[in-house]
């Protein structure tokens, strides 16, 4: 199948043109077209990395797949979509459920496997921000008991689960599985929670 493609680039989409570059996180952001690839270009440049060779082609694909149906050829109407526009109300829900699986005497991964999974979280297009969320970094030190990651600063909400990242990559794989199936239709191939996927890696609790 044909790589999804953004079909008019002198329109620009709901909330703009947006890139998140999957080696660094830089996140290129801008309201035309033309001045979006020359973020991502600008950025490649700027860290002394090649630009690769389908750069738009890979921009067009990952804005293809947060965008509503429409917006793209060769994109399926009927795919499960993401929500990358979460309020508090969004992830509330989550840190209800965490605050639960913790007073069942829920453990935690290790400091190593959590830095893993924040590193990935922190270069993930489903890496979103939370509007109306000042209750949320008081939340997520409760739950974590303090637990911190080095990315913790590039960690917002997962546009798939609507769990705060900061919380979520200190959890075991045995409480975060139980989310529904549609969820896992939403994890891009290289999420460390995607069941077959090239980063799950599955320790024992």
């Amino acid at each position: 199948m044909p790589s999804l493609e953004f079909l008019n680039p002198a329109i620009c989409p709901p909330d703009g043109f947006r890139y998140v570059v999957p080696e660094t996180g830089h996140v290129a952001h801008a309201w035309t077209y033309d001045a979006w690839v020359a973020d991502a270009k600008h950025h490649y440049a700027g860290n002394n990395m090649a630009v690769p060779d389908r750069l738009e082609t890979l921009m067009q694909e990952q804005l293809c797949l947060t965008l509503p149906p429409g917006w793209c050829n060769y994109d399926d109407p009927d795919r499960p979509r993401a929500n990358l526009s979460l309020t508090w109300d969004d992830v509330k829900e989550g840190l209800t459920t965490f605050t639960k699986w913790i007073a069942r005497g829920c453990s935690y991964v290790s400091k190593q496997e959590a830095e893993r999974r924040a590193l990935i979280c922190s270069r993930c297009y489903m890496n979103t921000n939370v509007s109306g969320c000042s209750a949320c970094h008081a939340a997520v030190t409760a739950i974590t008991k303090s637990r911190s990651t080095k990315y913790d600063s590039y960690l917002r909400a997962c546009g798939a689960c609507k769990c705060l990242l900061r919380a979520k990559v200190h959890f075991p794989l045995s409480v975060l599985d139980n989310s529904p199936g549609k969820v896992q239709e939403l994890y891009p191939g290289f999420c460390w929670l995607k069941q077959n996927g090239q980063n799950r890696i599955d320790v024992p609790d």
